[in-house]
Formats: structure tokens, sequence, C-alpha cells
């Protein structure tokens, strides 16, 4: 049974700007934004495990996490590259419990390095440079029915983050003072 809760799941390439959509959804809309990233860097020292037993530890953690927040929300989005096969397994689960919308956001590759190099490194899960390159490369041929498709080639402004996310998942029309 599909509960009436919405899990907005934002998909793309590492530095494609996927966490800032999901700040502005926060800050514009109060929909809780689980950033895995941070998820990631909490768990990782208090983990016994290592490579693929420690991705797929982060991606049951992510489901406790939006399992908890929708106890008392009716919405949660967060970020997710698509790349790993068990993606798939933890889409399915979400999709037997929850409305799921699919979010794409998507920058060419050159820009992704770009942001991922100037970004804190401290708030980000440490991975080599040919790791994220293959991360992104899988992220481009990921394939889904998108609810959504957002463009950030050219760093997307909050105000069309804002309209886009509207026109498709909201009736309402609010007050943009951006």
């Amino acid at each position: 049974m599909i509960s009436n809760k919405t899990v907005f799941i934002l998909i793309g390439p590492k530095g494609s700007g996927k966490s800032h959509v999901g700040t502005v959804l926060k800050k514009y809309f109060g929909i809780p934004f689980l950033n895995v990233d941070q998820l990631g860097l909490e768990n990782i020292p208090k983990s016994k495990l290592l490579g693929e037993d420690l991705i797929i530890e982060g991606f049951h953690l992510e489901e406790a996490k939006i399992a908890e927040i929708l106890q008392t929300e009716d919405s949660v989005a967060f970020e997710a590259t698509g790349s790993h096969a068990y993606f798939y397994v933890v889409l399915d689960r979400l999709r037997s419990s929850y409305a799921i919308k699919l979010i794409r956001v998507s920058a060419p590759l050159d820009k992704c390095r770009e942001r991922m190099a100037s970004r804190d490194p401290t708030k980000n899960i440490p991975v080599s440079s040919k790791l994220i390159q293959s991360i992104n490369e899988r992220a481009l041929m990921v394939r889904l029915p998108w609810d959504l498709e957002l463009d950030n080639s050219v760093d997307i402004s909050e105000r069309a983050i804002l309209e886009a996310f509207q026109s498709k998942f909201y009736s309402f029309k609010i007050q943009f003072s951006i």
C-alpha cells in the first residue's frame, strides 16, 4: 500500500546541482532535504565496513532516515547519482511505500568537474577524481521516467527551480522575493 507521502529524488551526476536544488526546495517549500554526503560523512567513522558493503550500508541509512522524516512530514527530497545498482533496489522499495517523483538534474561533465573542484572537501565524501568521472559517466546514462528535468548547465536560478517545480507538483502560486 502506498501512503500519501512523497519522496522527491534528485538524480544526476556529482556536481550537477542536486544539493542546490534540494536546498532551494527546503528553503521555499519547506521540503526536508536529506544530504546523503552529510549522512555518509557521519557514518563512515562509525562503520566497520569497507567498499561495497559500506556503500550498501549507506543506502540502508538513507532509507531509514527517509522513513524517519516521513513519520512527521508529508514529503522529503534526497539526492542520488543513480550510478550504483543498489540504488534501484532502494528505489523499488521506496516505490512500494511512497509516491515517488523523479527529478533529473543535469549539467555537462566539464561543468560538474569544475563545481566538484571548487567544493569544500570536508563537506563531501572523499573520492578520487577518477572515481567521480566514472560515477558521472554512469549517471549520464541513467534513463528513468522523469517527472521533471532541470538543466543546470549555467547555474539555474532559484526562481527557475521554483517555477519548474511548482508548475509540475503544486497548483498554488507562491510569491517570489528572490
